[in-house]
């Protein structure tokens, strides 16, 4: 059947179009709803469109789902007029003929119509939400089976085995339905149910025939009379995913339904009618009694009574039911409402009754007020065979009830199944108020409800006992912080008679989660009960804390403290708490929490602290105390304890001991301020004193991190006594000194400034220590100082307290050290030996014995604080310097005094009486890697003075023998020599060995010590200088380097009387070779002790090659010093000049490049990184009487573009009069095609202010022009500037030219030479001419035949090989060569880029490379350029073989180089010069020539066999004895061949040979032989390897798998 006569009816969210064969159903309707939950195409499919019913096509997805239960199944849709769905109709042949549908009518006759007369369920059959279908059983003829077969059909077949045989022969039928008789005979389809898609079946088949129901049960049940028997079948089918895909799953039921009457043994019982349904399992019956009169229960309990023999079970019931207390009777009427009673039928021979219980409706009368709807219980009596009944009534509230009366129209509800109370309108829950009968519970806590939904009570002869369950409600703000309780359980009870003293307790058992920023995500289990006392009317609350940190408690704090407390008191571990908690009534009849106390045990490194843990009216106490015990824990691990792990403390502080024998050794707590919450910690060992706290503002987030301070002060610092050589005894000069440690977690909003305590954090610490305030060391000056200001940094401070003579105290010092990580990572304090920090230094002027102290430092190394002192002493004449004078104290712990070690690096004398003047230092050091001595010596003898140093260190080098470093240097200063006009003034040089020199830069030149003299003037400079020479840090200028050397010569120079010059030469080589030439320059005019001078100029000068890295670096840069005229008018200004050659290291895309530059470039010019960047050439005079003027001026050239320009000044300055002048220009030139741009401006202003009382007018006037200038063609613009109104004025022609070169010019151009050279360029032939069109494209070429010179356009570089012969060491330019023929190679340089390399003018390319272009010549199009290279011996006609070819890459400047771009080209661009102010990509890597190796040696032949060593050391040794003969293997021990050709048959007789070893399996076979086998090597366990003889079970598996080809057995 074709698509086009199918007819489809689609939901309105598949997104189809109504058409002739497609229906659109209406949005949101029932039927709309369930068609989209039918299938993913949310469509039904039928053979033909309606009219008025069509059947579903066999593609339909519901139809084949049908058709899962039955293959035979066919259904129809019906449909109106408009082509709404009517009903919906199933057809079956299996396991019966039945005939389903959705019509009202059909739906009435299943489930009757509804109390109004109207339709259950509206046609087509489809719920109000769309989930579900619903068929009415139209037709049926079903008879002639019994209860086995529903079984089978049912799918419950295995049941058959446990139903009497007299009950599966019961003859059962199926008429039609009848109207007025509805037996819920149905069909359900739930397309998208829950757990899957669902069709559920339910039929009621009629029993015939004689019942053998009544046989089975009355000889348990005696009284029972069954009068009529149904078998109700059920059957669903659920789609479930299974390995085969989406499958179909079968589940089925069979039940009874009997009408019924029971009556007992007494004359006078009542008899009760009945409907049960009766459920057959495996060994038992289970009957459900329903009754439809509400006065059966004295019938039924007499018959029960009866059954069980008990006559007390009548009066047990009716007086619990009864009970009354203050007169008022608990229950009113009570119902029977169910009963169940269960056999044992374990033994078929002997039936026995196994229980039942009692289900009873009992309108309360308490738990509500007196005018609230009434409170139902459905109350139960249990009784079993085994305990009998307890005598107690139990029950639970009833609510949670359905009263919409249509649970019979769900598939699975039967009429024993569906119970609802009578009473009519029960109320939902139970008032606490009227929790207990005849009395009233008062000041219930605000964090109870009212109104309780779940509610059990218990009834027995002695007691009333109720329990509820509730869930709490979350503390209001007004109360006590106390933590959410959850679900809790209220359980009451009193004494029959004594309901006034009844009790009430409120179980909570609630997990308390933590704050979402602790460390410990568990939550804390809060366990207590909240009691009312009957007799006060009084509420305490008593519970326990168990398996929390205390991160926890910040529940029972304000909402306003919750978020900074949490933080400080995070990490504590809690042992055990205990919480009280005290009510007091409100005026609204409620009570609230007002006062608790939380006591308990906090965990700190093992130490148990004492918890006092207080709130009352808004304010609390949070503090705890040491537990005395035999403890000891780390100052370290306590503090780890409480902060975490991510402290970062030295050695000596972390492993202080702290001894837990004293309650003062340790404390905590936290305190709250206005603004900020501290957390406290104070520990006192020995005669320290450490106090921790954390700080937390309220104005911080919750997230955000506490700040977090240790202090820890030293006492008997300032009684040590010292004895030192030639000094004597010494008292420790310093008065008090403190460890502090600060951590801030939170980032920095400054760029640049670090974290750490603020001075608005320290006044608010004076809080948290108010006896024992933080003292820093304030540098910011009083009117300077604000809140921010930080004055302690993050990480590891050492303090120095002074005391004044008054005794105030004041910090002196502040050393800070162990900065924190940038990770954020623990620092490492194992083997740590320098934080890295320099030393601090504070002057401090004090008199100690012999010592005059001057300055203080301190410095943290080697695990020692080392106290650094400027000390100086007199001996006579001769003053003495102590050099690295220090105190080192070695702390290994705070509890005891630290050890003190004097230290004295070296010691520097000076003598000063002139004209003579000495100066000289010795000092040792050692870092642990070097260890050296060095000195220096600086004499003079006016007009003479001799410097000189030295060094000698050796160095450790990690897993290394480590090396010597030496250096020595020398310096001769005063007038040396004559030369006629010229003077040497000076002479210096040194040498290093495993030494590095540092270079300097042109900016340091000045103070490089070969070059510098100025600071030699007295004694003290001189030991300054000496100090620096030989400091081997990073910032001195030598240091050890290992296989480094270098040598240093130079001289000063004097001429004229007003020029010096002091320049040095220095080589430095090893792995590397650095030349450097350094130089400053001084010229005085007239001279330089003239007190006039018309000029003064200092020029530095560095000059550095590297050829490791591949560059040449000269700079020069004026002194600040230099002007001309007149002091005020100062010189400025540098020049550079670099560039870049091929080097080991070079870096490849710099090769090439080149810079020169005079002042700096372009205003608007990129400079790279790695250019140099002078200041501009340049005069500034300030002339006096308000007049200045200024200039400044550059030239520079790149490898793109050449750029020159200046500016000059002139302003002037007279009260309320200003003027002004302004000149400029700027130029930027372009090779070629030769192009430039310039601007140039000029203006000139006057202005003048009027100040009157508060008003300022300022009125100026200025005239000014730009000149704009581009060519060439020559054009420009001038722009004129008068005052108010300006104008511009363009001039000359703006049409561009091709001036694209000719390859003749362009080749010109490459080798720098003039026309007539270059002609000559041509003497190997001819060279083709290129005719250009108009856009500079090659077109045609000619040959020139012109002679020219040899090798005009090549270079030829010997690489590797080249010889000097020994009578010609000196070799003459264009000679030939001399070469070693293994190792030859050489260069053939092109001057012309090449991209292609031929060695036979008739053969094709063998190298190639990217392609050529020329920016002159505009080239679009690659140019070829082609290198033939022959190499070819004299006298021979055919070239050589073997040699080897390869390419040589050079970097080439891009501005001749590079493909053109109109859009670069600023004269085809709209004067764009962009690109020539950009220095990016310089250069070209183009191929730049070949590289030629010499054909490999070859072998000559040896005529002497090869001489093996080891053979000739070899000596006969003979024997006494001679060895004897290799006996013959037994060829037992061979493996006889395959038993067959075929490999099975051979794995098979392996397998089962060791599997079942002839020798047997026991102890007289193979456990037996592994037994002997084991004694016999003496190994142990013998009994366990018997116990593994045989095969490995793993092996006997899966024995053809492991082994890759049969194995063989021996013979």
């Amino acid at each position: 059947m074709g698509d086009s006569e199918l007819y489809y009816i689609y939901a309105s969210s598949a997104g189809k179009s109504p058409g002739d064969n497609v229906l659109v159903l209406a949005e949101g309707s029932p039927t709309d709803l369930f068609v989209a939950s039918l299938n993913d195409d949310k469509v039904i499919v039928l053979s033909s469109q309606p009219s008025p019913a069509a059947s579903f096509d066999g593609s339909d997805e519901t139809i084949k789902w049908v058709q899962a239960l039955d293959s035979t199944a066919t259904g129809s849709v019906t449909t109106d007029d408009t082509g709404k769905i009517q009903s919906f109709e199933l057809q079956f042949t299996q396991p019966w003929p039945l005939t389903f549908s959705s019509t009202s009518d059909a739906l009435s006759l299943a489930f009757g119509p509804s109390s109004d007369g109207g339709d259950r369920i509206p046609p087509p059959g489809i719920d109000g939400s769309g989930q579900s279908l619903t068929f009415g059983l139209q037709t049926a003829d079903v008879s002639g089976i019994t209860v086995r077969d529903l079984y089978v059909g049912a799918e419950d077949g295995g049941m058959i085995d446990y139903v009497p045989d007299g009950v599966l022969d019961l003859a059962v039928s199926l008429p039609s339905p009848e109207q007025g008789n509805p037996k819920r005979n149905a069909l359900w389809y739930y397309p998208a149910a829950t757990f899957g898609r669902r069709l559920a079946m339910r039929l009621q088949f009629q029993a015939t025939g004689s019942n053998p129901f009544q046989d089975i049960l009355e000889t348990v049940l005696k009284g029972l009379t069954i009068k009529s028997t149904d078998v109700v079948f059920s059957k669903d089918m659920i789609l479930v995913e299974t390995q085969d895909g989406d499958q179909p799953l079968f589940q089925g039921s069979i039940a009874f339904s009997i009408e019924c009457s029971v009556k007992g043994s007494g004359s006078t019982d009542p008899e009760v009618p009945a409907t049960v349904g009766i459920d057959l399992r495996e060994s038992s019956i289970s009957l459900t009694f329903t009754f439809k009169s509400t006065d059966t229960l004295t019938g039924i309990i007499k018959w029960l009574a009866s059954l069980i023999g008990d006559d007390t079970l009548e009066s047990l019931i009716d007086d619990l039911l009864d009970k009354d207390e203050n007169g008022t009777k608990l229950f009113s009427t009570p119902i029977l409402r169910r009963l169940t009673v269960t056999l044992d039928t374990q033994d078929p021979n002997d039936t026995k009754l196994d229980g039942f219980s009692i289900d009873i409706e009992v309108p309360a009368n308490f738990g509500t007020a007196s005018n609230s709807n009434p409170v139902v219980f459905l109350i139960s009596y249990i009784w079993d065979r085994i305990t009998k009944g307890f005598g107690r009534l139990t029950g639970q509230l009833w609510n949670g009830f359905n009263l919409s009366g249509n649970l019979d129209l769900l598939p699975h509800e039967e009429s024993w199944t569906i119970l609802q109370p009578l009473t009519k309108s029960p109320s939902e829950s139970i008032e606490i108020t009227a929790l207990i009968p005849g009395q009233t519970v008062d000041s219930i806590p605000e964090t109870l409800p009212s109104q309780i939904t779940v509610a059990y009570i218990s009834l027995t002869q002695s007691s009333f006992d109720i329990r509820c369950s509730a869930v709490a409600i979350p503390p209001p703000p007004s109360s006590a912080p106390q933590p959410y309780l959850g679900e809790v359980t209220i359980e009451a009870s009193f004494e029959w008679g004594q309901s006034k003293s009844f009790a009430l307790n409120v179980f909570v058992s609630a997990g308390i989660q933590p704050s979402e920023d602790a460390e410990d995500a568990l939550p804390a289990l809060l366990e207590g009960s909240l009691s009312y006392n009957s007799a006060t009317g009084e509420w305490n609350f008593k519970a326990s804390l168990i398996g929390l940190y205390a991160s926890t408690l910040v529940e029972f704090f304000d909402d306003d403290a919750k978020d900074h407390v949490g933080p400080l008191i995070s990490s504590i571990e809690i042992s055990q708490l205990t919480v009280e908690y005290k009510y007091t009534k409100g005026p609204s009849g409620t009570s609230s929490g007002t006062e608790f106390t939380i006591s308990g045990d906090l965990l700190i490194a093992g130490l148990i602290l004492e918890l006092d843990f207080k709130y009352a009216n808004g304010d609390f106490t949070f503090s705890a105390a040491l537990n005395p015990q035999d403890t000891t824990a780390t100052v370290g691990d306590i503090l780890a304890s409480t902060l975490g792990s991510d402290i970062e403390l030295p050695d000596f502080v972390y492993n202080t001991q702290l001894v837990g024998n004293n309650e003062d050794a340790f404390r905590i707590d936290v305190l709250k301020r206005s603004t900020s919450f501290f957390f406290l910690a104070q520990l006192n060992i020995a005669y320290v004193h450490i106090d921790f706290l954390q700080m937390h503002n309220t104005s911080w987030g919750a997230k955000t991190p506490s700040k977090r301070l240790i202090k820890v002060a030293l006492g008997g610092f300032s009684g040590i006594q010292l004895d030192l050589p030639l000094i004597g005894s010494l008292t420790q000069p310093l008065d008090e000194l403190y460890f502090l440690w600060v951590q801030d977690p939170q980032q920095s909003t400054v760029p640049g400034k670090g974290t750490g305590l603020t001075r608005e954090d320290l006044d608010e610490l004076k809080y948290g220590l108010p006896n024992d305030p933080i003292l820093v060391k304030d540098k910011i000056k009083p009117d300077q100082q604000t809140p921010k200001d930080l004055l302690l940094a993050a990480g590891c401070h050492f303090g120095v307290i002074i005391h004044s003579n008054t005794g105030v105290r004041s910090c002196l010092l502040d050393y800070e050290f162990m900065k924190p990580s940038a990770s954020g990572t623990k620092a490492v304090r194992e083997g740590e030996t320098d934080d890295g920090a320099p030393s601090t230094q504070a002057p401090y002027k004090k008199i100690a014995g012999a010592l005059s102290i001057s300055n203080v430092g301190l410095k943290y190394k080697d695990k020692m604080i080392i106290v650094m002192f400027d000390a100086t002493f007199q001996l006579g004449p001769l003053g003495f310097s102590l050099l690295g004078f220090g105190l080192g104290f070695y702390f290994t712990s705070l509890d005891t005094l630290p050890s003190v070690t004097p230290t004295i690096l070296g010691l520097a004398a000076s003598y000063e009486q002139p004209p003579l003047s000495i100066a000289g230092l010795m000092r040792h050091g050692n870092d642990g890697t070097l260890d050296y001595y060095a000195g220096g010596m600086v004499v003079g003898w006016q007009p003479y003075q001799f410097e000189a140093a030295g060094f000698y260190g050796t160095v450790t080098v990690s897993g290394g023998s480590g090396f010597t470093s030496v250096f020595i240097f020398a310096k001769l200063n005063g007038p040396l020599a004559t030369l006629g006009f010229a003077e040497i003034r000076s002479l210096c040089g040194g040498f290093g060995y495993n030494s590095s020199v540092r270079l300097p830069t042109v900016d340091e030149v000045y103070e490089f010590p070969f070059v510098a003299s100025s600071a030699l003037s007295n004694s003290a400079n001189a030991l300054d200088v000496l100090q620096k020479l030989v400091d081997p840090s990073g910032s001195g200028w030598f240091k050890p380097l290992d296989k480094t050397y270098w040598l240093a010569v130079g001289l000063g120079v004097g001429a004229f009387q007003m020029l010096v010059i002091d320049a040095v030469v220095v080589v430095q080589f090893g792995s590397a070779i650095k030349l450097g030439i350094f130089a400053v320059a001084t010229a005085s005019i007239p001279t330089p002790a003239s007190s006039f001078k018309l000029a003064h100029a200092e020029l530095g000068i560095a000059a550095v090659a590297d050829f490791d890295y591949g560059t040449l670096k000269i700079d020069a840069q004026l002194s600040p010093r230099s002007y001309i005229l007149d002091p005020n008018c100062h010189l400025t200004g540098g020049f550079g000049l670099y560039s870049w050659f091929d080097a080991p290291h070079a870096d490849k895309s710099l090769l090439g490049q080149f810079v020169f530059t005079l002042g700096g470039y372009h205003q608007a010019f990129s400079v790279p990184v790695g250019y140099p960047n002078p200041s501009r050439l340049g005069i500034s005079w300030n002339l006096g009487g308000g007049l200045s003027i200024s200039g400044q001026a550059y030239f520079a050239i790149t490898p793109k573009s050449c750029m020159a320009g200046g500016r000059l000044h002139a302003a002037f300055y007279a009260g309320p009069l200003s003027a002004w002048f302004d000149a400029f220009a700027d130029f930027l030139i372009n090779y070629k095609p030769f192009y430039f741009n310039m601007q140039a401006g000029l203006s000139v202003g006057v202005g003048f202010s009027i100040d009157i009382w508060f008003i300022h007018i300022r009125i100026s006037v200025e005239i000014g022009a730009r000149l704009y200038l581009w060519g060439p063609p020559i054009a420009g613009r001038v722009h004129v500037d008068f005052w108010i109104v300006g104008f511009d004025i363009n001039f000359g022609a703006d049409v561009s030219r091709n001036e694209a070169v000719s390859l003749m010019e362009f080749y010109e151009l490459v080798l720098q030479s003039q026309v007539g050279r270059s002609l000559s360029a041509f003497a190997m032939g001819s060279l083709p001419m290129a005719k250009q069109a108009d856009e500079g494209a090659v077109t045609t070429q000619e040959p020139v035949d012109v002679k020219i010179a040899k090798n005009e356009g090549h270079n030829f570089l010997a690489q590797s090989g080249l010889l000097n012969p020994q009578d010609q060491p000196e070799r003459e330019q264009n000679e030939p060569w001399t070469v070693r023929a293994g190792s030859f190679s050489f260069v053939v340089e092109c001057k012309m880029a090449i991209n292609a390399v031929k060695n036979d003018p008739a053969g094709g390319n063998i190298l190639t490379h990217d392609d050529v272009y020329s920016t002159p010549m505009k080239l679009t199009s690659p140019l070829n350029s082609t290198v033939t290279v022959v190499v070819q011996q004299d006298g021979v006609s055919t070239p050589d073989d073997g040699w080897q070819y390869d390419k040589y890459l050079s970097g080439l400047p891009r501005a001749l180089w590079s493909k053109y771009d109109p859009k670069t080209d600023p004269r085809t661009s709209g004067n764009n010069i962009g690109d020539l102010l950009n220095s990016d990509k310089g250069v070209s890597t183009l191929m730049g020539g070949v590289l030629i190796t010499a054909p490999k040696a070859t072998m000559s032949p040896d005529p002497f066999p090869p001489y093996v060593v080891a053979d000739a050391d070899l000596q006969r040794l003979l024997s006494e004895r001679p060895f004897p003969t290799i006996a013959t293997a037994n060829d037992g021990w061979a493996p006889t061949p395959p038993l067959t050709e075929a490999p099975e048959d051979q794995y098979n007789a392996v397998h089962d040979a060791w599997a079942e070893p002839s020798l047997g399996t026991g102890d007289e076979g193979s456990r037996g032989f592994v037994g002997i086998l084991a004694d016999s090597l003496k190994w142990k366990f013998v009994d366990d390897l018997k116990s593994i003889a045989s095969i490995p079970a793993r092996l006997n598996e899966r024995f053809k798998d492991l082994y890759v080809a049969a194995p063989l057995i021996t013979k």
